[in-house]
């Protein structure tokens, strides 16, 4: 007998949680482990269960989504979480990833699209759906990476350190980390990880 992915069900407008309820249910290989309306309880509630996959709404009461993201991420580092939220920008979807979330989906997408988020999660893939994509994308716009800057970037995607990276580049150490500032301020995350976790959802690298 295949796996039944765990999901706790974090939702705080009923007729949302009975829609995912119903789309839920109907799969044999999925099954609705707890769920709740609050923030609070939502990280609670993952540490008794430990689900598989979390679905995550933003505006909640008391501790928002972002907020309980990061508390379930710091207790369970390990923690798979889909956001499913009304779109409200960018920084939004920024915010949700940093947070530590794996993928962001909008309260309009598809039935089959949500169940592909899910099992992707499961694997511990991040998804991204292209419309939510080419939005981020767009956040670049006068602000793109110079070519060098893209090198850069592409070798922390490798996990380079700095040094290595002067070494790989033939430029001064100071240079590459003067490079490393620049990608973050342009990218407007803290650091390098979050930086190639960003510049993999946007397309702008790629990982074997």
């Amino acid at each position: 007998m295949s796996e039944v992915i765990q999901i706790l069900l974090v939702e705080d407008q009923s007729i949302a949680r009975l829609a995912l309820h119903t789309i839920i249910d109907a799969r044999p290989d999925m099954s609705i482990a707890a769920e709740t309306g609050t923030g609070a309880e939502a990280v609670a509630l993952h540490l008794e269960h430990q689900p598989d996959v979390t679905i995550m709404d933003l505006r909640l009461p008391g501790m928002s989504g972002f907020d309980a993201i990061a508390a379930i991420r710091r207790q369970t580092p390990a923690a798979r979480i889909l956001v499913l939220s009304n779109y409200e920008g960018s920084a939004d979807v920024n915010r949700a990833l940093q947070a530590g979330a794996m993928a962001y989906l909008t309260k309009d997408t598809g039935k089959e699209e949500l169940i592909q988020a899910i099992l992707s999660v499961h694997k511990g893939k991040r998804y991204l759906p292209a419309a939510v994509g080419a939005i981020l994308a767009e956040q670049m716009q006068g602000s793109e990476l110079t070519e060098r800057e893209m090198d850069v970037l592409r070798l922390l995607a490798k996990g380079f350190s700095n040094r290595s990276i002067s070494d790989a580049l033939s430029i001064a150490e100071n240079t590459t980390r003067i490079h490393v500032g620049r990608i973050l301020d342009k990218l407007g995350v803290e650091d390098r990880t979050q930086a190639v976790i960003l510049a993999i959802q946007r397309g702008l690298v790629h990982v074997d």
